[in-house]
């Protein structure tokens, strides 16, 4: 006789701190469970990291307590991690969240760089019993290996770990779910070279597949965009005598039209409470307002710029304005103002250009195509880049004459800039990634600074009075082209 098994695994990637969709989410889980119960069927629910994302005051505020809580109520039995979680948090912070989680969490290539021991909430892989099938859960996570050995761990190339472990379980477990935040790329290398994987469900570089991707002979791979908009559901159904799969069928479904899970609102109404508090704490009071222009130069960039060239030693500072959403009023700064305007998980960090690269960077950012680019991703929380804002530069310019000859001069301290010479210049990690100015990727010697995000840096400099006095004054100076010779 024959027993056949139907498992419905509900995934979702990439939610980003969205919480006005979380509710949304535990409710189709929660009409997807009554339904298979009714039936006799299972319902499994994993998340692929990036759940968390600090730009959201509820997770900033508690250090993603907030978004445990809600995979908890929500019923998520594993997850892996994705680089939000593990690069915007400190060891401590990352290990003090997960402390009241009731989830399994995979990541097969994570270590601590001190004891080479997994932390004590990780597990290589983890085998689950549902109804008499075994289902081996393995992940992995982005190898930023820099980053990562900047907050205490070694992240390592997945491969050789999937390998041994699929070797290791293949013939003790029924299912092979790979977790995957490694992106698409690695996805489709993973099941053209372990196809004994049954599925894997990824995240990371938010494509979305409305059924599932697949070519003959490998797994499935899944992967539902970002936020949380669209959810994944994949249903298994199992031949428990024969001991293997019958049919596997991918879907998304559309969260836009489902009622708000009343459970998760409270959940997210308490700790959005507890943030607050916890971010009201006072910075400074300040003494006059503090002004962000996007298309010129403005003292609340100007005071970043400096504040990022101080903070790494550099000789130079560039920062974007677009990375400061408001200017500062007189009176009180908490700290959840300051996260309010500068919300991007955005490190600072140094490289090495020339003159002219340097020189070039200053005439893009006097362009309106870079000024109002409305860049996505690369941990910009912000909605255009913005002219640049400089520190221990000043630029003479003609604002009226033809794009990229409107720079005429360039000082460094009272030295002329030379084009060859190169020069140690403060910024942000996002340029290096290829977001924003391109040519400041190009530079050399890239040294990043972690954990702290440029708003903690521009929190330390509202604290001193003489960085706010200097931030007036003028680095970008116009002049008339007569007065050039």
């Amino acid at each position: 006789m024959t027993l056949n098994l139907r498992i419905h695994i509900i995934h979702t990637n990439d939610l980003h701190s969205r919480f006005e969709n979380m509710p949304k989410i535990s409710s189709y889980i929660q009409q997807v469970r009554k339904e298979a119960a009714e039936q006799g069927e299972r319902v499994i629910v994993v998340d692929i990291g990036d759940h968390m994302d600090r730009m959201k005051l509820e997770t900033e505020g508690t250090f993603g307590r907030v978004n445990v809580e809600i995979l908890n109520q929500t019923g998520v039995e594993v997850v892996t991690i994705g680089n939000n979680e593990g690069l915007t948090f400190t060891k401590g912070n990352l290990e003090k969240a997960y402390q009241e989680r009731n989830f399994n969490i995979v990541v097969c290539n994570l270590i601590d760089i001190v004891t080479k021991q997994k932390p004590n909430w990780v597990k290589d892989y983890w085998i689950q019993e549902v109804d008499g099938i075994k289902i081996g859960w393995i992940g992995a996570t982005a190898p930023y290996e820099t980053f990562y050995r900047l907050q205490g761990w070694e992240v390592l190339e997945p491969m050789p770990f999937i390998q041994n472990i699929v070797e290791q379980i293949r013939h003790e477990v029924d299912l092979i779910i790979f977790l995957s935040h490694l992106g698409i790329r690695a996805d489709e290398q993973i099941a053209e070279e372990i196809p004994v994987i049954d599925v894997i469900i990824g995240g990371h570089t938010h494509r979305f597949y409305e059924h599932g991707l697949q070519k003959e002979g490998q797994p499935l791979i899944c992967q539902v965009g970002i936020f949380g908009d669209y959810i994944g559901h994949l249903t298994i159904d199992f031949d428990s005598t024969e001991r293997k799969i019958i049919n596997i069928e991918e879907k998304t479904v559309q969260m836009e039209s489902f009622q708000d899970d009343p459970i998760i609102v409270e959940v997210v109404k308490t700790f959005r409470e507890q943030a607050k508090s916890e971010l009201n704490q006072i910075v400074t009071i300040l003494e006059e307002p503090l002004p962000i222009f996007l298309e010129m130069e403005s003292p609340l960039g100007n005071l970043l710029a400096d504040g990022v060239r101080s903070w790494v030693n550099a000789e130079i500072g560039l920062v974007n304005a677009g990375q400061i959403l408001q200017g500062l009023e007189k009176g009180k700064v908490t700290k959840e103002r300051i996260h309010e305007i500068c919300p991007s998980p955005i490190n600072p960090c140094i490289v090495k250009l020339t003159g002219s690269q340097i020189m070039q960077t200053l005439e893009q950012s006097l362009l309106d195509e870079f000024i109002h680019f409305p860049l996505k991703g690369f941990g910009f929380r912000g909605k255009e880049i913005g002219t640049l804002c400089l520190s221990g530069l000043k630029a003479e310019i003609d604002p009226l004459a033809e794009p990229y000859k409107r720079v005429k001069k360039v000082w460094v301290g009272n030295e002329e800039m030379v084009e060859d010479q190169e020069y140690i210049v403060g910024t942000l990690d996002m340029f290096t990634f290829g977001g924003g100015y391109p040519l400041i990727k190009e530079g050399k010697e890239i040294q990043y600074f972690l954990p702290e995000f440029i708003r903690d840096i521009l929190a330390t400099q509202l604290k001193e009075q003489a960085a706010i006095v200097k931030s007036f004054t003028k680095r970008w100076v116009s002049i008339n082209i007569k007065d050039i010779v």
